[in-house]
């Protein structure tokens, strides 16, 4: 089975706030490397979310953190679909 992909408002506006960060603190450069790189591993959830852990932060076999370089996806599956909920840096929960 592959699952659509939806990104959620409030995790787009976490992803401008991850590039914002990076940005000011390295490069323009880096950052949107970075958000690429974050992209493509969202975007391998189509093929196979069940991967990844049970969420820590929510209790719900459906919602699952993806870990990708010290930042966790939080994403819920729902049928066919993949809503991404929220990426934060782990560091910082």
């Amino acid at each position: 089975m592959i699952y659509h992909i939806i990104v959620e408002p409030e995790a787009l506006q976490d992803l401008r706030r991850i590039v914002d960060f990076i940005t000011r603190n390295d490069t323009r450069k880096k950052a949107l490397t970075f958000a690429g790189e974050l992209k493509q591993s969202i975007a391998s959830l189509s093929k196979m979310p069940i991967r990844c852990r049970k969420s820590y932060y929510l209790d719900d076999e459906n919602t699952r953190d993806l870990i990708y370089k010290g930042y966790t996806i939080v994403f819920q599956i729902r049928g066919e679909h993949i809503h991404i909920l929220s990426i934060f840096r782990q560091k910082d929960f």
